[in-house]
């Protein structure tokens, strides 16, 4: 496979907000890029993720002099579209390589990876779900000892990541859209229905529910994304239409505070890992890339043509899109 790397116009962000152009851009080919993903951990921040409709492409991205440096370490075979990325807190971008992902996809299936990125490669595939899986997250211990995954089948599940034997089903009400776990929370996890509640559960024990959050808000607006801030575990997103939903996990009675964006839908929100309080959001239609500082102005914002996906990197401000058939980047200026 051929990839055509660029530099684009230059980026010019100024903290009121301004429109701004990608500044490096990975072309496909014909292939459509349906997510992306940087791992989320330290050890391992250089590693991005590509999962197109047959394949995961492994690459290192890295910001030298303001020049980014974006190499193809390995591609891997997957039998069908990939839905979603996830990253085990095993995985190492230093000497030994270790790559450990796993992929859910739209045959209902979960697959784990395992490779050094030379000769070794192993996958473990885990069957249950009965339709597209829509999210996936390893527990983020260094053990990994299980990973949940939720899907359009109205259910949750846990699965042992030793051997792929499923250890839990959570039944739902509406379909689940995703999964989140917290390094900074490793007793518990979440997860969004597309109804807009939030269950909270526990990883101890039996993996039960322990609460649950709950709009007030009685429109039909699907929710279809949310995350979970490293920085301050406190503060949980969720979409809602076109509306941003702010939580905060020690008052959970109601939203903390909603955000209109200049969406119809959002698809996508991911707080920076490590950098307090930035958000980025792909919005439709247009698609609409925006990052906004808490629920402060907005400090970029591009419309493209068919983007689906955003990840940021572990510590620099840098923000990937997966946009049709390439991926772009920006660089956030901060002042």
């Amino acid at each position: 496979m051929d990839f055509l790397i660029g530099l684009t116009d230059a980026i010019t962000v100024s903290i009121m907000g301004s429109l701004s152009k990608s500044f490096y851009m990975v072309s496909f080919g014909d292939e459509e890029v349906c997510c992306v993903s940087f791992s989320p951990y330290e050890w391992s921040k250089n590693f991005l993720a590509a999962g197109t409709r047959n394949k995961v492409v492994i690459a290192t991205v890295e910001l030298m002099n303001d020049q980014l440096e974006f190499n193809v370490i390995r591609e891997f075979h997957h039998p069908s579209p990939v839905t979603s990325i996830a990253w085990s807190p095993i995985s190492s971008d230093s000497m030994p390589k270790v790559c450990r992902f796993a992929t859910a996809g739209t045959d209902g299936k979960i697959r784990i990876y395992n490779s050094d990125l030379a000769s070794a490669e192993e996958v473990l595939e885990l069957t249950g779900h009965t339709d597209i899986v829509n999210s996936v997250a390893f527990h983020p211990d260094i053990e990994e000892k299980f990973l949940v995954s939720t899907s359009d089948d109205f259910t949750c599940k846990i699965w042992s990541t030793s051997d792929g034997r499923l250890l839990k089903t959570i039944p739902l009400n509406s379909p689940g859209m995703a999964v989140l776990l917290n390094v900074m929370e490793p007793t518990k996890f979440l997860i969004l229905e597309k109804s807009g509640l939030v269950w909270i559960a526990s990883t101890a024990g039996d993996f039960n529910p322990i609460t649950s959050l709950s709009n007030s808000h009685p429109q039909q607006d699907p929710s279809v994304d949310a995350d979970w801030s490293a920085t301050n575990p406190s503060h949980v997103v969720t979409s809602l239409g076109g509306r941003i939903l702010h939580w905060n996990l020690n008052q959970v009675s109601f939203p903390e505070e909603m955000i209109q964006v200049a969406s119809e839908t959002i698809q996508k929100v991911r707080f920076h890992p490590t950098l307090d309080n930035y958000l980025a959001v792909l919005g439709t239609p247009g698609p609409v890339v925006s990052v906004m500082q808490s629920t402060g102005p907005t400090l970029l914002t591009d419309p493209l043509m068919a983007a689906s996906d955003l990840t940021w990197h572990y510590h620099l401000p840098l923000l990937a899109v997966a946009n049709d058939r390439a991926i772009r980047f920006w660089k956030l200026l901060l002042k």
